[in-house]
């Protein structure tokens, strides 16, 4: 993009290239070596083994002698970052402190209004990164005031260059000391509250700043987008300081109306900050991973900062939430190895299972290193009370990154293990394999592994085709209709109520008398499920309902419908029929649904769906279930889902943490609602067919209505 209307002169181009060195800036990209009067190293923009990209430092220039890449430092941020010319000129400016002109506007457009929208939004961000930069200073400088937070950070292995490089802080344990700080600073109040620093507090204003912090007594993280900027932050959970009472936990618990604060929080999502694009410790790690080619993935900060402080520079964290497609995309970018190095708990061995589905869906097979039972990496490299190196770790950390292996291979190997044990057995590994290799996206591995299972379980092609949902015969198998999944807007989903007398028989709830419903009407006569609120025996009542139905069918829900029961689903299962303290959170999610989304429309696996909404039919019968339940596990239900209700019920404490439920039900939530707003647009497509401006603008409206809930429940259950 060549620059307009003479905005940038050869004089600026010539004291930004005098103000930053090009050298400075791929080398946080790539490992450079000194190779005579040049340096070179792996070059960013291809695979390879050998080094082929060369910078000289005298004349500014790059060149890769593989893929004939080159240039100076401008088309070189243009490159790695993906800008424009223009905003390449305004940050490495900004990065060079050079004065852009006073008429400066990296904007071509002659629209006023746009170019004052933009200039405004572009302003609010800088101001945004500059302030929470801010913020990481003041927490930076504050840690070595806090004789106890040092401590902690030591007793984990940091020592004061390592936290020099991440640029970790403390915040305090009082209730506002950040919201004084930025109060006598006059730093932007507002702004600090939409980025997730402080709230208003009603409590304060009489006596205080009027704000109230949201991280207090924690180890703080910068968090760093690919380029450097503050992008938000990580608290840890520290013990209370010298001197406090002792409570099971700091005052964060009393300010989120928690019995007990989480370990770990992070910043509100906003426009700077989308934890499912950013990873900790990337900016760190981005030149090491482009030379060894592999992301390794933990879970925690402080585990991040234990490897690199022992030598696996490589190491990242994502930002408590899931392995998303913009991270796999975003680590692609710099190596094409992502192995994973999660705990061994519940919760890492579910968090492994969906990150190994969600780079399947994207084709790529991710790696899984095992950590010995019970450790974390951190506690397996630096002794966790004097936050000196053990002596074997290293070697021990690195025998586990090397004994790795792809992890949807050590599934299926399991799965091919466990079918030894009968037929029925097989039968549920063959489903399971077939599960995950129906969603894989790349045909060659996919056609490999295929041959391999075949050969393994001694089963035919077709089997294994029918299986994943590929053959003409199982497709027709599985189209059947579901029944009505009546979970009424006002119907509990709550704890079960103490009852001083038997109960009675309970009826299976899956063979209960059902009339399907078409997954998409045919014209707005369309009849609601019975319970819902537009229903009514009066046709004129049902001539008036709406034309979109409720996200129903087994068919609807993805084109191969789901063979095995997902971790997800049997959370959601087992958190539902176990019902106590996690009653509490179904009701809530029940609540966040449209009025013509149902509860059983969270799950994808069909079975499940249906005997959740049949369960969920009558009022109290959830109740009666929860008290009673062993005629109805007598019955005919899948065995899947027999298994997992099962368990739940028969389960001595709490078989789930809340988080785990949570984070199973946002994914649902999204998942419904996504599916819900799809249906929404082909019915408005054919109103517009029909020509029915009317039902257009209504439907319309309530698309709307989906869309602002779909962005809503994004932070419905984030912790900070």
């Amino acid at each position: 993009m060549k620059p307009s209307s003479g905005r940038v002169t050869p004089e600026l181009i010539t004291k930004i290239k005098e103000a930053v060195n090009l050298v400075d800036v791929i080398g946080e990209h790539v490992v450079l070596r000194k190779a005579g009067a040049n340096f070179s190293g792996l070059c960013p923009f291809h695979a390879e083994r050998s080094p082929s990209f060369s910078v000289s430092e005298t004349k500014q220039l790059y060149h890769c002698y593989g893929c004939k890449k080159s240039g100076d430092l401008l088309t070189f941020f243009q490159e790695i970052h993906g800008l424009s010319f223009m905003d390449a000129i305004e940050e490495l400016a900004e990065r060079g402190r050079v004065a852009l002109p006073k008429d400066w506007s990296g904007n071509s457009s002659d629209d006023p209004e746009q170019k004052a929208r933009r200039d405004a939004a572009m302003e609010k961000q800088q101001l945004a990164y500059k302030l929470n930069r801010f913020v990481a200073a003041w927490m930076h400088t504050t840690l070595p005031k806090l004789p106890y937070a040092e401590q902690y950070f030591r007793k984990r292995g940091v020592d004061a260059d390592l936290a020099r490089a991440f640029y970790v802080g403390a915040a305090p344990a009082g209730w506002d000391a950040l919201a004084q700080h930025l109060v006598q600073t006059k730093a932007p109040i507002e702004l600090a509250v939409e980025l997730g620093l402080i709230r208003p507090s009603k409590k304060q204003q009489a006596q205080g700043p009027g704000y109230f912090d949201l991280f207090r007594n924690r180890a703080m993280f910068p968090i760093l987008d690919l380029r450097g900027r503050v992008a938000g932050f990580g608290g840890r959970m520290m013990p209370p300081p010298p001197g406090s009472p002792e409570r099971s936990q700091d005052s964060n618990a009393a300010a989120a109306g928690d019995k007990e604060a989480p370990k770990y929080i992070n910043s509100s999502d906003s426009f700077v900050f989308q934890k499912g694009k950013l990873a900790y410790g990337l900016y760190q790690a981005q030149k090491h991973v482009r030379l060894l080619d592999e992301v390794v993935l933990v879970e925690g900060y402080f585990d991040v900062l234990a490897l690199h402080a022992a030598g696996f520079q490589n190491a990242v964290a994502i930002c408590g939430t899931s392995l998303t497609y913009d991270h796999l995309n975003m680590f692609g970018k710099l190596g094409s190895k992502v192995t994973l190095l999660l705990d061994g708990d519940r919760a890492g061995i579910a968090a492994t299972e969906r990150a190994m589905e969600t780079g399947l869906e994207r084709g790529q097979v991710l790696y899984g290193a095992s950590m010995p039972v019970g450790l974390d990496p951190d506690e397996v490299l630096f002794d966790q009370e004097t936050g000196k190196a053990t002596s074997d770790g290293h070697e021990r950390m690195k025998a586990i990154l090397a004994g790795a292996r792809p992890l949807l291979d050590t599934r299926i190997d399991e799965c091919i293990l466990e079918a030894q044990q009968g037929p029925e057995a097989r039968t549920l590994a063959l489903k399971q394999i077939a599960g995950w290799l129906s969603i894989f996206k790349d045909p060659v591995g996919r056609e490999i592994r295929m041959e391999s299972v075949q050969k393994s379980l001694e089963v035919s092609r077709s089997l294994l085709e029918r299986a994943m949902g590929e053959g003409q015969g199982y497709q027709a198998q599985v189209q059947t209709k579901r029944g009505p999944e009546a979970i009424r807007p006002n119907s509990p989903i709550s704890s079960p109520k103490k009852s001083g007398g038997p109960v009675a028989p309970v009826a299976n709830p899956v063979a209960r008398p059902q009339n399907p419903k078409p997954a998409m009407p045919s014209d707005s006569q369309q009849e609601p499920p019975p319970g819902h609120p537009a229903s009514s025996s009066s046709g004129e009542n049902r001539a008036q309902a709406r034309p979109v139905p409720r996200s129903g069918g087994a068919a609807t829900r993805n084109s191969r419908p789901k063979t095995v029961l997902s971790n997800r689903d049997k959370v959601l299962l087992g958190a539902l029929v176990r019902g106590g303290q996690y009653a509490e959170l179904m009701s809530n999610a029940q609540r966040s649904l449209p009025p013509k989304l149902l509860f059983a429309d969270l799950f994808d696996y069909p079975p499940a769906s249906e005997f959740v909404a049949a369960l969920l039919e009558d009022p109290g019968f959830l109740e009666n279930f929860r008290a009673g339940s062993d005629q109805v596990l007598q019955e005919r239900i899948d065995p899947q889902v027999r298994s997992t209700i099962t368990e739940a019920l028969i389960a001595g404490e709490a078989p789930y943490q809340i988080s785990e439920v949570k984070l199973a039900l946002e994914r649902g939530l999204k998942r419904a609602l996504e599916r819900f707003s799809q249906q929404i647009m082909a019915a408005i497509a054919e109103a517009q067919a029909n020509k029915d401006a009317g039902l257009e603008a209504e439907l319309m409206k309530e698309y709307l209505d989906v869309k602002r809930k779909i962005k809503e429940f994004t932070s419905f259950y984030d912790e900070a």
